[in-house]
């Protein structure tokens, strides 16, 4: 394994187990992160953005 750089200048190792995420994956993460977050709201009929999500 071997740290690379990225076109933006990032460094991202090579050769590990997960591979970086892609715009698209990231997005779809995103969504459905929020997705969960507003059913859980709603099923605790409180508003949205006021659970913790599992990161701290």
């Amino acid at each position: 394994m071997y740290a690379a750089t990225t076109h933006r200048g990032a460094v991202r190792a090579v050769g590990s187990r997960a591979p970086a995420a892609t715009p698209r994956a990231r997005l779809r993460a995103t969504l459905l992160r929020r997705w969960r977050e507003a059913q859980r709201c709603a099923a605790l009929n409180i508003p949205t953005g006021t659970v913790k999500r599992g990161r701290a």
